[in-house]
């Protein structure tokens, strides 16, 4: 070359013996282990490759999982836990609030998203003294409500004026739609006013009709029947038949003692004997199971009739004539009960006494 002059040899070799000092001012001291520090090039910036940690971050690396350094201490690692303990101090607990609801804890975290976003920001260290916890211990504003509102309560129409009108069709029809109840105050009424109507009404009384009573027996003991096994190879009389027929024994009995307790309290004596004579036959046809304590419903039925029987004869006014046909009846209801022998023996008592 034309050009080339003996000093361009001479500036080629200064420039190659630059680059070594140039490279050292790139090179970045490892990390210290004694003071926690890094050296950097003087040449770049402080910050530029990896920036000092913020106070927050420090705490979340603290409570997070813990990293054994290279070079262990025991007496290093002891100094950097106190310090860490001495610096966050949770709140003392409050002995009088043992029973109190949990409170909420405080999260002093913060996303990776938001500490880029507030890296130019000052940081200020979140310590347990400046952060406020009276809010956390009201449990009063953390009730769960639901979204769906609760519907109000239905009013019920209520009248205010009851309007007497006077009926106008047929007095039998009228009488239907009455409960017992009402019949008889109103009966009582008519007869305070008009005492001479009471003897009409006594000889007019017709006696209490028994075949509504009698079909509601018979409809209960069908629905005993009904719950039996239908197989021929299995029991009707033992613990499983009975386990499926108990419910149906128990209404049974319930309709019977109540259907005579209003007999009895009706007074019509001659209509209790009828109604015990012809309740003991319904429950006699009941099944007789194989094991004595599943009997105890046909026990106790038997025994209501004879406490109604017994009441009947004692307050009743009867004819000798009926007298002994109750005496003949009770003598064939002997061997279903034991407990008929002590009406058998009152009757027999009324008559040598010649109480008729």
């Amino acid at each position: 070359m034309e050009g080339a002059t003996p000093d361009a040899p001479r500036r080629t070799r200064a420039a190659l013996a630059e680059i070594p000092a140039r490279l050292d001012r790139l090179r970045v001291t490892p990390l210290r282990t004694l003071t926690n520090t890094r050296e950097v090039s003087p040449s770049l910036p402080s910050g530029y490759l990896s920036p000092a940690p913020s106070p927050d971050e420090q705490l979340i690396q603290q409570r997070g999982r813990k990293r054994v350094p290279a070079n262990w201490s025991p007496d290093i690692d002891l100094k950097r836990n106190s310090t860490f303990h001495s610096s966050i101090r949770t709140p003392p607990k409050n002995a009088s609030s043992r029973h109190s609801p949990p409170k909420l804890g405080v999260t002093l975290r913060s996303t990776p998203r938001k500490r880029l976003l507030l890296g130019d920001v000052e940081r200020v260290p979140l310590t347990p003294e400046k952060i406020d916890f009276s809010d956390i211990s009201t449990p009063q504003k953390f009730k769960i409500t639901s979204p769906v509102k609760a519907s109000p309560p239905i009013k019920r129409c209520r009248l205010e004026k009851s309007f007497d009108v006077e009926y106008k069709g047929p007095i039998d029809t009228a009488l239907k739609g009455l409960s017992p109840t009402q019949l008889i105050n109103m009966i009582k009424k008519i007869t305070y006013k008009h005492p001479e109507i009471e003897d009409d009404i006594r000889k007019d009384m017709p006696v209490p009709d028994l075949s509504p009573l009698e079909e509601r027996l018979n409809y209960l003991k069908s629905n005993i029947f009904k719950s039996l096994p239908t197989s021929r190879l299995t029991s009707k009389t033992d613990s499983p038949a009975y386990s499926r027929v108990a419910t149906h024994l128990a209404a049974f009995k319930k309709c019977l003692v109540d259907q005579g307790k209003v007999l009895v309290e009706s007074q019509h004596w001659e209509s209790v004997l009828e109604y015990v004579f012809l309740a003991w036959s319904y429950v006699r046809a009941t099944p007789v199971w194989d094991n004595q304590p599943h009997n105890a419903h046909r026990k106790q039925c038997f025994k209501a009739l004879t406490n109604f029987c017994m009441t009947a004869l004692k307050k009743g006014d009867f004819t000798k004539d009926f007298l002994i046909d109750v005496q003949d009846k009770l003598e064939s209801m002997e061997a279903d009960s034991e407990d008929i022998k002590s009406n058998i023996k009152h009757v027999q008592g009324m008559l040598q006494d010649n109480i008729v």
